[in-house]
């Protein structure tokens, strides 16, 4: 059995994403659901690690970007971000 990461979003996440369409929160979820199991999915999703911060990535789907930290002592991800192109990076 593999253990499972506990997800939480931050606020701005909560707060953007219920902006979104519904097609682009379905994508999002699936996202979330492989994030549980496999925190750097980079095969299945374009992930990068962002430059200059300790285990934080940015997944994207189509023009959405997820920028999430990940604790792996603690097993969590929390969600910082999840916003249109470049106005997630501000």
């Amino acid at each position: 059995m593999t253990c499972l990461f506990e997800i939480t979003l931050s606020q701005r996440a909560k707060k953007s994403s219920k902006k979104l369409p519904d097609y682009q929160k379905h994508r999002i979820i699936e996202l979330l659901f492989v994030l549980r199991e496999n925190p750097v999915p980079a095969e299945q999703y374009d992930i990068k690690k962002l430059q200059g911060f300790k285990d934080t990535f940015r997944a994207r789907i189509g023009d959405i970007r997820i920028i999430y930290e990940v604790f792996w002592d603690r097993q969590a991800i929390n969600v910082l971000v999840i916003e249109r192109g470049e106005t997630a990076y501000s």
